[in-house]
């Protein structure tokens, strides 16, 4: 089944071509059932794939090379630069099951979702192509490849977010994703410009019909330039904080939640926003050679993750707490790619894969039930009406806080376990440690606000916009079922990676991380182990501390005990802070934006006034001198006297000024 694996992406490309031509004489039936079988068949064929890998002997993975994509010159003095081929090892399998698995569910939820919309053809091409251009991504055997994927994803991602363009936020936004991400491709774009001077070849690893010796074949090959060194991990960073939405450029994702709610569900949890921690996993022996840059990435993903979590508790719209959510989410990623814990990382992206799809699929249940309705502070009680979704939320919400048993609890707590070990090496760490130790209790905190304002209380709805009041309701199982599938995972999913002082086991790792070591084992750098006794203690102090965080959401949202207003005043500048997220929209507004704007206001002035004046000036001037001439050529012979006599004169001053 190796051999058939460059189905996996073709399959949802062929769903999008198909829905692209034939989209509007099908019915909306088919065009879903064409977009859900292509996602679907990807799966199942995913699925045999890593089936048929797992039993196969192969240190670098199954390559699978399609046809010469770019090179010159025969024979010896031949180059090689790029082929259309894809890789399939650890890393990627675990991708590819997420992206078309999730995907797949993302679809089936979409089509109950959107039944009522316009554009449903054009909807469903833009999801098919994401999907395809995340599969690419991750399947492809080199960085040039992997690099058309992850531009088409971000491509995308403009369209999915502006799909309703008429909407001045939704086109605002999807333009926002557009550019701020631009900045991040930058970096990757110079990146891949130094690995091709320095290796001479985009490919990961050599092979028959590609190069003779790939960049991870060498890797240490970069060390003969430090600077190169840590220059291409840092490049590479600057992509990660935009397509991974960390600071500095994570500023797009909370916008992003214009777009249609499973498209949020498909950017958040199985494409777009995991395209950055892929890269650094796929990377990592890049990044072995420099710990500057390790460092580098680990400060990042800690501070993003607090500073998101600070933001999402203040927040009103349930999209939006969920956006804030995944940043944070994340940031403890990037964390652990910087601790060189990249299994850890891995690990994490494929639980929150589960359970944030679920919640941002849940949330759009509410939203459906609502009327359209996402505020929290219009909701409340909405387990007496949709005790389905509510169950499955539930679920979510559990996993992300980190309750023992559920995904989020294994790993979550492996982050934190590795960035202590490392911490142990170098006491930088510990201090990330600590703030990744704060930020499982704001999230415990304010995901826990989330669901009690959401589902617990009474109803708050009131009327909706018509003055028509407003009695929820819950989804139709075309949204249900993959609510319910997506909870199951977001309880199993964890269970690969139960460590081994809950089991009894010797082994130093998870299953998770032994089965992903031949992709992404840390070496050159210290990943670190912990005795059991100090594994127990802290994971005893990570569910504390959620347990703080979950108990305050209660005694302020659910008991009533406390009053969140007067809390809110007391704390007005800290709350003013959360609100103006860090002031950091504002200080791009003022610094970059503002004199970006004054900059273009002034070359569109100056485009207008001197290089459109000086073109209408000549314009002017032929204009006016064919006027002149055309009437000393009316016809009459006076007009052609005084002609002759003007002639005349220039002739002879002409002369006299030459003589």
């Amino acid at each position: 089944m190796l051999e058939q694996l460059w189905l996996v992406p073709a399959f949802p490309l062929l769903g999008a071509v198909a829905n692209l031509a034939f989209g509007r004489q099908l019915g909306r039936t088919m065009v879903s059932l064409i977009a859900i079988g292509s996602v679907a068949l990807s799966f199942f064929v995913g699925v045999s794939a890593v089936t048929s890998f797992v039993s196969l002997s192969a240190p670098h993975g199954f390559q699978l090379r399609l046809f010469d994509w770019i090179s010159w010159g025969s024979g010896n003095s031949a180059v090689h630069v790029a082929d259309v081929g894809l890789l399939l090892d650890p890393l990627s399998s675990v991708m590819v099951l997420v992206v078309s698995g999730i995907g797949m569910l993302i679809h089936m939820y979409s089509a109950g979702y959107m039944a009522d919309e316009p554009g449903y053809a054009r909807y469903f091409v833009y999801l098919n192509l994401f999907t395809f251009a995340m599969l690419v991504l991750v399947l492809a055997n080199n960085f040039l490849l992997m690099f058309v994927g992850w531009e088409l994803v971000g491509l995308c991602s403009y369209l999915l977010i502006g799909f309703w363009f008429t909407r001045p936020s939704a086109a605002a936004a999807g333009k926002k994703a557009f550019i701020t991400n631009r900045i991040g491709d930058f970096g990757v774009l110079i990146a891949l410009f130094l690995i091709w001077v320095h290796w001479g070849t985009f490919d990961f690893f050599g092979g028959p019909g590609g190069a003779s010796t790939g960049v991870f074949d060498d890797p240490g090959r970069v060390l003969a330039t430090q600077s190169v060194a840590f220059a291409i991990p840092m490049l590479l960073i600057l992509g990660v904080t935009g397509k991974s939405a960390q600071i500095p450029l994570f500023v797009w994702l909370p916008d992003a939640m214009e777009g249609p709610t499973p498209v949020s569900a498909l950017i958040h949890a199985a494409t777009m926003v995991t395209g950055g921690v892929y890269l650094v996993a796929r990377a990592h022996l890049l990044y072995d050679q420099s710990p500057d840059a390790l460092l580098t990435l680990a400060m990042i993903g800690a501070l993003t993750a607090f500073v998101a979590a600070t933001v999402a508790i203040v927040q009103t719209d349930i999209k939006r707490v969920l956006a804030y959510s995944t940043v944070s989410q994340l940031g403890f990623m990037v964390l652990a790619l910087g601790s060189g814990a990249y299994a850890a990382a891995v690990f994490h992206l494929m639980t929150h894969a589960f359970f944030k799809a679920l919640m941002f699929l849940g949330a759009g249940s509410v939203i459906h039930g609502l009327h359209e309705q996402q505020d929290l502070r219009r909701m409340g009680g909405l387990r007496r009406y949709m005790p389905v979704t509510t169950w499955t939320f539930i679920v979510g919400w559990l996993a992300i806080i980190g309750a023992p048993g559920f995904s989020g609890f294994f790993s979550k707590d492996l982050i934190l376990a590795r960035t202590f070990a490392r911490g142990l090496i170098d006491p930088v760490y510990l201090g990330l440690y600590a703030l990744a130790l704060l930020t499982v209790g704001i999230t415990a905190f304010y995901m826990s606000r989330m669901v009690f304002l959401a589902f617990f209380g009474d109803f708050r709805g009131g009327v909706d916009d018509h003055g028509h009041a407003v009695t929820p309701h819950e989804s139709p199982m075309s949204m249900l079922v993959p609510l319910i599938a997506l909870a199951v995972g977001s309880i199993v999913a964890g269970w690969i990676g139960v460590p081994s002082f809950l089991t009894g086991g010797t082994s130093p790792g998870s299953p998770i991380e032994v089965f992903l070591a031949p992709a992404v084992a840390a070496t050159g750098v210290w990943e670190g182990t912990l005795e059991h006794l100090t594994e127990i203690v802290l994971t005893g102090l990570s569910v504390m501390v959620a347990l703080v965080g979950a108990s305050l959401a209660g005694l302020l949202y659910l008991s009533g005990a406390v009053n969140p207003l007067a809390l809110a005043m007391i704390f007005s500048p800290i709350t003013r802070l959360f609100e103006a997220r860090w002031y950091l929209d504002d200080f791009y507004r003022v610094t970059i934006v503002g004199n970006l704007a004054r900059i273009a206001s002034f070359l569109a002035s100056f485009d207008l006034a001197v290089i459109g004046g000086s073109v209408t000036l000549v314009v002017r001037t032929v204009r006016g001198a064919g006027s002149v001439l055309r009437a000393s050529q009316a016809g009459y012979v006076r007009g052609y006297a005084v002609t002759m006599m003007v002639g005349a004169f220039l002739v002879l001053a002409a002369s006299l000024a030459f003589r």
